[in-house]
């Protein structure tokens, strides 16, 4: 990114759809939120659309679970390039009708259980996968959002993959509890330094506390010059489950969130969200303070 302005992120769909009434299914034993775009997709058109409207500047398509494993695991892998369209319709639909200009991002999420490092599979199979996610998502994106990925090698494959688009791509890291290193246990220098073949957008951290983002922030300015930032769930440590449908432990609230936010960008962060358990409220606080 060539400017200092702050880029603002959306926030959750799956948890928030469920809040509105929509069917949202488990994430360990289903394919989570990503049925909705098929099952209720004028709910899913205007949570995108009350992002926008909250100040989001990059909405992201509710594809998330949308993965070749996730889908075979339910018996429906030949429908990833339909359910794909359906997802990809849902936010472009909102981008039509924007008043400002806002771009959408196709997510590269984990191909297999959020958080599983035992799960993550091969580099070259991997690349494979989300070869055929980006070949779904490429006519209708503007850009890639790799996230929530555990390992230096897993974010490399999703970059892989979108870097061959020539598309922007932002990269974000899911972290431990310090916010000292990924949740694989790779260092942030081995992340960083594993996507040196690439220019990303941005280097960001997502799903995990506040607190493990503010200790993350500073880590990552000190390693490079690329845009950095976070998209954290509403909690100041890590829910015990740790998993993305948890409840957060002890939620804060949106107005709190932009405050700590606040001290995100003091230390360099130029790209902010929110993640598990935040809404269009949260996005709405971030707007107003920063």
């Amino acid at each position: 990114m060539t400017t200092t302005k702050t880029v603002l992120l959306d926030g959750a769909m799956g948890a928030e759809l469920r809040s509105r009434g929509v069917h949202v299914r488990d994430y360990r034993s289903s394919l989570w939120s990503a049925l909705a775009c098929v099952e209720a997709p004028d709910a899913v058109v205007q949570l995108h659309t009350d992002y926008v409207e909250a100040g989001a500047d990059i909405i992201t398509v509710n594809n998330y679970a949308v993965t070749p494993v996730l889908l075979a695991r339910e018996g429906l892998e030949g429908e990833l390039e339909a359910l794909t369209l359906s997802a990809a319709q849902c936010a472009t639909k909102a981008q039509r009708t924007a008043t400002r200009p806002v771009r959408v991002a196709g997510s590269l999420a984990p191909l297999n259980t959020t958080f599983a490092v035992s799960l993550v599979g091969t580099f070259d199979d991997n690349v494979a996968q989300y070869r055929r996610m980006v070949a779904a998502l490429d006519p209708h994106v503007d850009l890639y959002l790799c996230e929530t990925l555990s390992t230096a090698e897993e974010a490399r494959a999703a970059a892989t993959a979108a870097h061959e688009t020539g598309k922007p791509f932002i990269v974000s890291w899911t972290i431990d509890r310090e916010g000292e290193r990924l949740r694989g246990d790779d260092s942030f220098s081995e992340a960083v330094s594993a996507l040196d073949d690439f220019s990303p957008e941005a280097f960001l951290v997502n799903c995990t506390s506040c607190n493990a983002a503010t200790a993350a922030i500073p880590r990552l300015r000190q390693l490079t010059d690329v845009s950095i930032g976070a998209y954290a769930n509403p909690t100041l440590d890590e829910p015990a489950g740790g998993e993305p449908e948890d409840e957060v432990s002890e939620p804060i609230s949106p107005e709190v969130y932009a405050q700590i936010a606040q001290g995100w960008v003091a230390a360099g962060a130029t790209v902010i969200g929110g993640c598990c358990g935040t809404n269009p409220d949260f996005i709405a606080a971030l707007q107003r303070t920063i």
